[in-house]
């Protein structure tokens, strides 16, 4: 069972409150510690706590918490430990706590949850009344190195954003070094050295509407618009809305890269022309080409389309 690899764990699952844990986090056991800590001071029961594992990242144990009649979710990670966590409870009505213990925290930066201070998280995440919340779900075809085109993957969660062309390629050549060393720091240094590259052709559909041809250096599709020190990718986006805003990207030169830095980093109010937003409920995208993939700042591989759709109110998050 997904709870056995953990030595702290009660050796049946009989708690209604689930601590799903990533121990791979630095903060895996001040956050088991403050945990205990918080549902003995609140007069709750303990919790049954598991951990995940590079074979089970969340999914699993979120089920079998479903399956044992959890009426609470806690998960502590990173965006990918909520998000695996976050797509088995879509759906299900059971309440779901954020402890933001991972290198980015991009969906709990998203909804204010982002903190240093681990007794705040516990405390939101054992104050009962979720927030109706909108879980995107993307599928793709993969494609190998010699071009060969699998069959649609089944659909996968994602929270914040999906990104296919130039965004996940940098995201792709970060180095994990640097990321575990500065944070999402490490995605704009690898990013600087591909905004020269050339824009992708491809072919985009929103809402099943005919599609069209497009030349975008990504297409970013966003539940939430949001990443650290304040910069709105997609400022319109908001993850209680119950629709996906899109993001295509045809710029080529540096000046326009230089207006989009303007808007995003210091926060200017006027539009750049050369960017485009839309929303939508549905998207598809088939590049010209094989093109990277990512979900949550997650490579998921070469692709050779997306398939994108919002459920909209699905998950009930606890934001205290």
């Amino acid at each position: 069972m997904a709870g056995h690899n953990d030595p702290f764990s009660d050796p049946e699952p009989t708690s209604p409150l689930w601590v799903i844990l990533n121990p791979k986090s630095k903060d895996y056991v001040r956050a088991r510690r403050a945990v205990l800590a918080g549902c003995e001071t609140s007069g709750l029961p303990m919790p049954h706590i598991v951990t995940t594992t590079l074979d089970a990242a969340g999914g699993p144990q979120a089920r079998e918490a479903l399956a044992g009649g959890a009426r609470t979710v806690i998960v502590g990670g990173g965006d990918g430990t909520v998000r695996e966590v976050a797509g088995a409870l879509a759906g299900s009505g059971v309440e779901l706590g954020i402890l933001p213990i991972g290198t980015a925290n991009l969906f709990a930066h998203n909804l204010g949850l982002r903190t240093r201070v681990l007794r705040l998280a516990v405390r939101r995440a054992l104050t009962p009344g979720g927030t109706p919340t909108d879980v995107a779900w993307a599928s793709w075809r993969a494609t190998d190195a010699a071009g060969a085109v699998a069959a649609p993957s089944r659909e996968q969660p994602f929270l914040v954003m999906a990104g296919v062309g130039h965004d996940a390629a940098t995201v792709d050549a970060t180095d994990p070094k640097n990321k575990d060393r500065i944070g999402w720091l490490a995605y704009l240094t690898a990013g600087v050295a591909r905004l020269r590259e050339r824009p992708l052709d491809m072919r985009v559909s929103f809402d099943m509407t005919p599609a069209r041809r497009i030349r975008t250096w990504t297409l970013i599709v966003a539940n939430c618009g949001a990443i650290p020190a304040g910069v709105r990718v997609v400022a319109t986006a908001s993850p209680h809305d119950g629709v996906l805003d899109t993001l295509e990207v045809p710029l080529q030169s540096p000046t326009q890269w230089a207006s989009v830095a303007a808007k995003g980093l210091l926060k200017h109010s006027r539009e750049v022309g050369a960017l485009r937003y839309g929303t939508a409920r549905t998207v598809w995208a088939v590049p010209d080409h094989p093109t990277p993939l990512h979900l949550d700042g997650d490579v998921v591989g070469v692709v050779a389309d997306l398939r994108v759709r919002i459920q909209a109110g699905a998950l009930l998050v606890r934001q205290g």
